[in-house]
């Protein structure tokens, strides 16, 4: 996450007096006949008593039925605050919100954003038990007290360079977003009075204020997640006068913003699939909210959204995962539910959502449904998947080259892959590993050479990707993509799947840049044999494995690392395959997944490349077949054949 992003318009803001509210409102609505006889009176205690009687029927109590695990929101009541990968932190009785008991911005950011009001509102509706309400209205109370408009400004007393960290365009939208949803549970708590409720609606008013005064002003996640806290109180809180205006002017910025950080082909420019993700799921609440409220949603709008889901069912993984570039995870494959795996329920809700049965079929595995093709390419997004069929025991081998991103999500790894064939996972991503807590960590899962990619004297490479060929046929796909490394080097990777059995690919050093040029591989935790004589690395699973070749260079160890989740990782072996000759230079290396233990007999037998050149051709020797393959960049053609 770049938390530094600085407040960049420097506004005076006050904080709306909890004796302006009721000026703030509507009373005039259907249902508010007692709040506004109350208010005309001057009785506002008793008008914000009457506002609690009619937000209580305005969203009815939902109780959960089944039994939900309190531990966390015990805690929360005794103070006791907890977030990602870390031991649990008591924070007294005088909390500061601005303790970084963890040495994690992450940790801070998430008691900034009150992601502890869920899981009191979850074990109320659970229990019934006052002690979570009041805990609610206890803290909530206290944030507002300590963090009122007019010191927005305020610098974090450990990230010195977060200026107005609390009031920061995603902290302020996730946070509105959060008290929103737990209000529709709290606000029927003994706790919740009327007194409260005016606290609250005076605080959630600054949110307004703040949002639409001082946007981010920036292509960003954060610009949509912000946006979307702005339209869930306009939603949840209609009642203020400017409820509408609210809707018009928040659905303007996040059409905008949304077109801006997402390609024509529907993926979001920070490259790591969370982002992608999250950004999307707060289109979807901003649609639904735009219907309820009356307000058209734009085409191109609905669109882009349609073309993000088609993402989606393109590169989720066999086991319904999504890739790990950039700063993005992914959960362990232990389970064969498919209803139980990580991208289950959005294809689902796609299906539901654009009344297109081919989402749902991707879910369920349905192959009546689901299309021919299995291989795509998101050429602006430099996005690619390489698949045989459907299905866990698919080959799939997803690969990233892209243009520099708008944020620090991405890492510095084009050309980068990730190979899963036959049940298993054989050559996943580093990860990212974590944000804030181990900074040496993060940056070794970010370095250019723990990528299966190439480097210059190990040294991390710029990203400036490009797509130059697809192509498919019945013999398979080629990929050619390039990406300006370093300064006169240009890395061009050429990437056949022959037969839709195996890859060739071609790495071409393109310039006169001096240095040790390396091709890195990692592989899936468990035991490797390194052939340094055959210049050859595989792997030792009961099930599936895969083999690497890349003759005629060096073959070195080196240390390597599988993050899967936050804070999470273990080691695992990877090897780099260093070039005998400097730039100009090529390398032709086989990556061959196969079934059982037996490692099959693969060689190149011949090569024409001169690097740089439109065209090259190559001739493999694998399975017991001769294979040639060849590219020409000057007609945007290629071929695999087998003889």
């Amino acid at each position: 996450m770049n938390q530094f992003d600085d407040i960049h318009r420097d506004r005076e803001l006050q904080s709306l007096k909890e004796d302006g509210v009721l000026a703030k409102l509507d009373l005039t609505l259907s249902g508010l006949e007692a709040v506004q006889t109350a208010a005309e009176a001057g009785d506002q205690d008793a008008a914000f008593d009457h506002l609690l009687a009619y937000y209580r029927t305005k969203f009815p109590f939902e109780p959960i039925e089944s039994t939900v695990d309190t531990s966390t929101a015990d805690d929360t009541v005794d103070h006791i605050l907890q977030w990602g990968p870390y031991e649990k932190a008591d924070y007294g009785d005088d909390i500061d919100w601005e303790w970084d008991p963890r040495g994690d911005i992450e940790w801070v950011a998430a008691v900034c954003r009150f992601y502890w009001a869920g899981p009191l509102a979850q074990a109320y509706r659970s229990t019934r038990d006052e002690k979570y309400t009041a805990s609610f209205v206890e803290l909530t109370t206290d944030w507002i007290g300590k963090h009122r408009l007019e010191n927005r400004k305020r610098i974090h007393p450990v990230y010195d360079e977060w200026k107005g960290y609390v009031w920061l365009d995603i902290q302020t939208g996730i946070r509105a977003t959060n008290i929103c949803f737990a209000f529709k549970q709290m606000v029927h708590g003994e706790a919740f009075t009327g007194s409260f409720l005016r606290t609250l609606l005076a605080s959630l008013y600054d949110h307004q204020v703040k949002t639409e005064s001082i946007p981010m002003g920036k292509v960003h996640n954060k610009a949509i997640f912000e946006q979307r806290g702005f339209i869930n109180i306009a939603h949840h809180f209609s009642e203020f006068s400017e409820s509408r205006h609210w809707n018009e002017v928040a659905l303007e910025r996040a059409r905008e913003n949304f077109l801006l950080q997402t390609t024509a082909d529907g993926v979001q420019r920070e490259w790591s699939y969370g982002y992608h993700a999250g950004v999307l799921r707060d289109a979807i609440e901003i649609k639904e909210r735009m219907a309820e409220a009356g307000i058209p949603f734009p085409d191109d709008f609905q669109e882009r959204v349609r073309l993000m889901y088609d993402y989606i069912f393109a590169v989720a993984t066999p086991d319904l995962g999504a890739p790990m570039f950039g700063d993005g995870s992914r959960p362990l494959w232990e389970s064969d539910d498919r209803s139980t795996w990580a991208l289950y329920d959005t294809l689902m809700e796609a299906t539901d959502l654009l009344d297109d049965p081919k989402y749902a079929a991707r879910a369920q595995l349905n192959l009546d449904v689901l299309p021919a093709q299995t291989s795509y390419a998101f050429k602006e997004a430099g996005m690619y998947v390489m698949r045989d069929a459907w299905g866990p025991e698919g080959i799939h081998l997803g690969l990233h080259c892209s243009e520099h991103a708008i944020s620090g999500h991405d890492q510095p790894d084009n050309g980068t892959f990730e190979l899963c064939a036959y049940g298993r996972w054989l050559m996943p991503d580093s990860g990212f590993y974590t944000y804030g807590h181990d900074p040496d960590g993060r940056a070794w899962h970010r370095r250019t050479r723990v990528h299966q990619t190439m480097t210059l004297d190990s040294a991390d490479s710029a990203d400036m990707g490009s797509h130059l060929l697809w192509h498919s046929d019945d013999g398979g796909e080629t990929l050619v993509v390039e990406n300006r490394s370093y300064v006169r080097l240009t890395h061009r990777r050429s990437v056949w799947f022959v037969e839709r059995k195996f890859f060739v690919i071609l790495d071409e050093a393109i310039g006169d840049a001096e240095g040790q040029l390396d091709l890195h591989y990692q592989f899936a935790p468990g035991e490797v044999t390194m052939d340094a004589s055959g210049c050859r690395a595989h792997t030792h699973f009961d099930d599936a494995n895969v083999l690497v070749t890349c003759e005629g260079t060096k073959l070195v160890e080196e240390e390597g690392w599988f993050g899967w989740a936050y804070g999470h990782r273990t080691q695992r072996k990877a090897c780099r395959f260093e070039l005998s000759s400097e730039a100009p230079a090529f390398a032709v290396s086989c990556v061959v997944p196969y079934r059982g233990r037996d490692v099959p007999d693969v060689r190149v037998s011949s090569v024409d490349v001169t690097p740089g050149a439109d065209r090259v051709q190559v001739g493999v020797e694998a399975f017991g077949e001769s294979h040639s393959v060849s590219r020409d960049l000057s007609n945007d053609s290629a071929d695999l054949q087998a003889s």
